[in-house]
């Protein structure tokens, strides 16, 4: 049975936008809504091996004879959740001609398995239901699979959008529903990545200039890490899973199997630096030292160009220069910086700020703001920009800034290695005085989610699938220090239902005393730490400590109670704004009621939550919600070539006692003491 898919999201190349503008979308939603009623196509009684073997068109019996080398037959014959990416045989054998091989049988155990288990995904996905971007649960190579469109012209010229995965492998039948998950035929074998992600930049022709940074500087080795094998974790945690409390619901939390490393480098073509200027590498040295000269002027001032040639100290100007290109973690496609698009069109008010994430680099005591425009024709995902929207509207009263805007590699190269993968920069990033004193002087409220790159490279932030009670276990993750093993962490499932920032949350049973580093500072001053603050009966008493000596932090106020909502606690007295004006009809009067309360709970320490998040798909806002807040953990001077930490103890004594960590915001004194414009309340 054949049958067009519908499609939610389209990321084509602008000419075919164009076209599909002018009729070629909407005819597409149209004939499936009349073709398919309900969206797919569904079979009783059908397993996906039911499927696979009961093809009328003998399609699939070269990946059969895989499945079953490789011991997974049995599996897609039962109960469970599966998405399949079933090649067709015309498919097996491209991929055999490849590999020289003459027959499915001459495929060895080990290549059966690699086949088999990159195919499979352990949750269902519909792709009428998916935008672009990696599937929020990696495959049974532990790897994840990204979706993308393309546009493909029939043979009387007509432009049809076309689904693909990992850009090479077509979807050409999908949605096939069956009792235990969904097969999406495609018309090429998903390849496995075997480069590391160095030797994508070394060999594509296109960044030859980044390739000889990288090599001069010496990051060869650092970026071939992949497997941590000092991890280890017990079987049951793993596959059978842990039980524990979230927010008075039972979650079944499952460790990951293995850790590996992971990264992503922002990389400029050499057609970006050519428009700059910059056409070999030592113009690229010159721009570094320029830059950099610049933007660390103490120590400039105090070392001068002592280290301008020693390129692989991390004071040399290049490796400065070229370590803010790379993130510690993996991040598959673009659109994955920031939420899931259900999450981003539930949760953010976006009209008064687009969402937005923090990350830091590999250039020390460095972070980059990666923001995404939904709307307009500047859509898209960029890098240290200012602005709301594609409209070019400036941010805490100060002006517009683009930015630099990042995309995936669609030029036919490689983007994909075994420990990562790069993406294309339309501009040159970099961490300059301006960026760091200007752009980045703002509010920063970074997800918890994001505060460890094993969040990150496993997959565990903006997990999707069809139990939203469900998380990742991690024990010590990376920028995490635990001082007791008593106590259970997990990164939850991301739902539109949850009552969280970005959908998911960092989530703490028993008696936790956990130490995490705090994302940096980007330059010296007066900076106040926030903490999300969510109440609950289910939930604990948590004593914070922060400072830059990990052995002796101090300890920030009286412990946090988080057991009542922010509306009981007599600490924070939140009452919604309705209630402070009620019966109040001078809007300028009402005004000031608001300002006056906000001011009273400011110096109780504590703030209401921001406006411009729902808390579950456009319900209600934080700051109107009475079991949020925001809490001052600390006003402080911070230095930006310091490490800082934030040490959260539970004072009570139980197993069952939880702990919800939503996000954090870093202020600066300059925006939420401005003379000129008081910080906003979004």
């Amino acid at each position: 049975m054949e049958f067009m898919p519908k499609f939610k999201n389209f990321s084509f190349l602008a000419v075919v936008c164009l076209t599909l503008a002018a009729g070629m979308q909407m005819s597409c939603s149209d004939v499936w809504s009349e073709q398919h009623p309900g969206t797919y196509y569904v079979s009783t009684g059908q397993t996906v091996a039911d499927f696979l073997e009961e093809d009328v068109e003998d399609r699939f019996s070269d990946f059969i004879k895989i499945l079953k080398k490789a011991q997974t037959w049995g599996e897609l014959d039962t109960y469970g959740d599966f998405t399949c990416f079933a090649p067709t045989n015309d498919a097996i054998r491209q991929y055999l001609d490849e590999k020289n091989l003459e027959s499915v049988e001459m495929l060895s155990k080990e290549d059966c398995d690699t086949i088999a288990w990159n195919h499979l995904i352990k949750t269902v996905f519909y792709m009428s239901d998916c935008s672009a971007g990696s599937l929020p649960s990696v495959n049974l190579l532990n790897r994840f699979l990204v979706v993308d469109y393309i546009a493909d012209t029939l043979a009387d010229g007509t432009i049809m959008p076309v689904v693909t995965i990992n850009r090479d492998s077509r979807i050409i039948h999908e949605d096939d529903s069956v009792e235990n998950g969904v097969v999406q035929v495609v018309d090429n074998v998903i390849r496995v990545a075997g480069d590391f992600v160095y030797d994508l930049v070394k060999e594509n022709p296109n960044t030859t200039l980044m390739a000889a940074a990288l090599n001069l500087i010496g990051f060869e080795d650092s970026l071939k890490l992949w497997h941590d094998y000092s991890y280890t974790i017990s079987y049951d945690s793993a596959y059978e899973g842990v039980v524990c409390q979230g927010g008075g619901s039972d979650y079944t939390i499952y460790y990951l199997p293995e850790k590996n490393y992971g990264f992503t480098i922002l990389v400029e073509p050499d057609e970006v630096y050519a428009r700059e200027g910059i056409n070999d590498i030592d113009d690229l040295i010159r721009h570094a030292n320029e830059v950099m000269h610049e933007s660390y002027a103490s120590e400039y001032a105090l070392y001068g160009d002592k280290y301008d040639t020693v390129w692989t100290d991390r004071r040399n100007p290049l490796n400065r220069f070229v370590s803010y290109h790379i993130l510690p973690f993996s991040m598959p496609a673009v659109l994955n910086y920031n939420p899931r698009k259900d999450i981003i069109d539930a949760k953010v008010q976006k009209t008064v700020i687009d969402a937005e994430d923090y990350f830091e680099t590999y250039l020390p005591h460095s972070l980059i703001r990666v923001s995404q425009v939904t709307e307009g024709d500047n859509q898209g995902v960029y890098i240290n920009r200012r602005g709301v929207g594609g409209e070019g509207e400036g941010e805490f009263g100060r002006d517009f800034y683009r930015g630099i805007k990042v995309s995936d590699v669609r030029d036919g190269n490689k983007y994909e290695g075994c420990n990562g993968y790069i993406q294309y920069l339309d501009g040159i990033l970099d961490y300059s005085d301006f960026i760091r004193t200007d752009i980045l002087n703002r509010r920063m409220r970074v997800d918890c989610c994001t505060l460890s790159p094993d969040f990150m490279t496993s997959g565990a932030r903006q997990k999707k699938n069809d139990n939203s009670y469900t998380g990742v276990g991690f024990k010590q993750p990376t920028n995490f220090h635990s001082f007791n093993s008593d106590y259970t962490m997990w990164v939850r499932t991301a739902f539109v239902s949850n009552i969280s920032y970005q959908g998911d949350g960092l989530d703490l049973q028993g008696n936790y005393d956990i130490m995490l580093k705090l994302p940096p500072i980007p330059y010296d001053g007066t900076w106040e730490l926030r903490l999300s603050y969510r109440g609950s009966a289910g939930c604990g008493v948590v004593q914070n400590y922060v400072g830059d000596d990990p052995n002796s932090l101090k300890p920030c106020g009286i412990p946090t109670d988080l057991r009542q909502s922010a509306e009981e606690n007599p600490n924070i007295r939140w009452r919604s704004d309705k209630a402070l004006t009620e019966g109040v009809e001078d809007e300028n009067q009402k005004v000031a009621i608001i300002d006056a309360y906000d001011k009273a709970m400011r110096n109780r320490g504590y703030m209401k939550g921001p406006d411009s998040h729902y808390t579950s798909d456009r319900a209600e806002l934080f700051r109107d919600y009475n079991l949020i807040a925001r809490r001052v953990i600390t006003t402080d001077y911070f230095y930006a070539d310091r490490d800082y930490y934030l040490r959260m103890k539970s004072v009570i004594d139980s197993d069952e006692r939880q702990s919800v960590i939503d996000f954090i915001e870093l202020c600066p004194k300059e925006v939420y003491d401005s003379p000129n414009k008081p910080e906003d309340i979004w």
